[in-house]
């Protein structure tokens, strides 16, 4: 999810507006709740399944190419094989 240390930095600095530290932590715990479900009703991901994901679709895209490749090599064969017989 959200770095806790981003949502608690961001409850720091809008805290040094506010004088009374008794308001200032309410303040802060409010933006904390907030932030949280915020960022819990969006679809994000961790960087571990980012990672994932990105090293899946690599494979994949080079599996495509492989198999482009291939096609295009059958192709070329077909095309020879019948060139070769109207000869």
């Amino acid at each position: 999810m959200i770095n806790d240390n981003l949502i608690r930095n961001l409850g720091e600095q809008l805290g040094r507006f506010v004088s009374d530290a008794r308001s200032r932590e309410d303040m802060q715990q409010s933006l904390n709740t907030i932030v949280q479900n915020v960022f819990s009703r969006l679809d994000l991901v961790t960087r571990e399944q980012f990672d994932a994901q990105l090293e899946t679709l690599e494979r994949t895209r080079a599996q495509l190419d492989h198999l482009e490749a291939e096609v295009a090599r059958l192709q070329q064969q077909l095309s020879e094989q019948g060139s070769g017989k109207d000869a």
